[in-house]
């Protein structure tokens, strides 16, 4: 999957280059940590279409799932680490959902959010679905979002698991 991902970070490059003047594009990338650990030049291509995005009007969504996910793409002193790390401060946006207390612990020290962001994260957050806390630059929103009952039906993905019970 980590090669698949490395394909697919290779084309979205090249619509990139191609593209006409003013076309928004929106890159969704999930189980980044997938191709991180492919090793440092992964890492790298990643870290470059984030910063390169910018410049050309791109919205590059990374999902990640855990700090861990950032943290473990090398040794803890490699410059795959230190370059996966700094990933978390070049998002303007960050939407952290509802955490186990311990993952929000390590959320609040990477982000340098302070308890209050943890606390938000570890409990409020995780009473409902659609629960985030959204972080725009330096500011901290609690956001509870709502779908729509058509966007809802289309969204959830949870058929067959409930189909096998």
């Amino acid at each position: 999957m980590g090669i698949a991902l490395t394909c697919l970070s290779s084309w979205g490059r090249a619509m990139r280059e191609i593209k006409a003047p003013g076309d928004l594009r929106i890159n969704i990338r999930d189980e980044m940590w997938k191709q991180m650990r492919l090793g440092l030049e992964a890492v790298k291509s990643l870290d470059a279409d984030m910063r390169f995005s910018r410049r050309d009007g791109e919205i590059q969504f990374v999902v990640g799932h855990k700090p861990g996910d950032m943290l473990t793409v090398g040794e803890s002193t490699s410059a795959a680490t230190a370059i996966a790390k700094e990933l978390l401060n070049l998002a303007d946006l960050k939407i952290l959902h509802g955490q186990d207390p311990s993952v929000a612990r390590e959320l609040a020290e990477l982000l340098e959010l302070g308890p209050i962001a943890e606390h938000l994260m570890a409990d409020w957050a995780t009473q409902r679905k659609g629960r985030a806390l959204w972080c725009v630059g330096k500011q901290i929103y609690k956001v509870q979002t709502v779908l729509h009952p058509a966007a809802a039906a289309f969204t959830y993905t949870n058929q067959a698991i409930d189909g096998a019970r």
